[in-house]
């Protein structure tokens, strides 16, 4: 999580970054002193304890005032401040110190900005650098291949088998029709007998 950035007169101090500007420039600072000047601006609506400020800066109580006091100094002049001017930190007597500085606060909420990659006419729709590839539209195009594969098949399938009984039909042998003449004679035909007479059929 990003920590807020805190302006200043002309120091800017970074707390995610630990770093402190002054006019654009970075300072030196050691870890306890850049320490303290951040625990006293976030703690800046009220004065801080000496106790409390050795005990969040250093995590133990057998620092001595004067190891304090020489740290407090160098974060003043970090800072462009002093012990005579005290228009930063101020010195509350027999108690601590106290942030008396304006300070602007800018939340230091990083904005992110996506690379788009312009569409190709091989490439589609443009995608965004670092996005998980398009498992789930590749699917419905696997499906619909597999589709038409079967659909192929039972295509083949259906031709062969009309081929086949095509060809088995043709190899059968044609049975013969009979002829109107070899039919049976018709009852005109078959009385002329009978009657004496000789009948020419056709």
């Amino acid at each position: 999580m990003s920590r807020p950035i805190y302006r200043f007169g002309d120091c800017t101090i970074d707390a995610s970054a630990r770093e402190l500007r002054n006019g654009g420039a970075l300072a030196t600072l050691s870890p306890k002193v850049f320490d303290c000047l951040i625990y006293l601006i976030e703690h800046r609506d009220r004065a801080v304890g000496r106790d409390e400020l050795i005990a969040a800066v250093w995590g133990k109580a057998e620092v001595t005032d004067t190891l304090l006091g020489q740290t407090v100094l160098k974060a003043r002049r970090a800072v462009d401040d002093s012990g005579n001017g005290q228009n930063v930190i101020r010195t509350i007597p027999r108690f601590g110190y106290r942030w008396i500085a304006d300070v602007a606060i800018d939340d230091g909420a990083a904005t992110t900005t996506e690379t788009q990659v312009p569409p190709t006419p091989s490439s589609g729709p443009a995608t965004t650098i670092g996005a998980a590839p398009p498992v789930a539209a590749e699917r419905p195009a696997g499906r619909a291949r597999v589709a038409r594969l079967g659909i192929a098949a039972a295509l083949c399938l259906v031709v062969a088998t009309g081929a086949l009984l095509w060809f088995d039909s043709s190899r059968r042998p044609a049975v013969p029709r009979r002829s109107s003449e070899t039919s049976t004679p018709t009852g005109a035909a078959a009385a002329a007998p009978a009657s004496g007479t000789t009948a020419v059929l056709p």
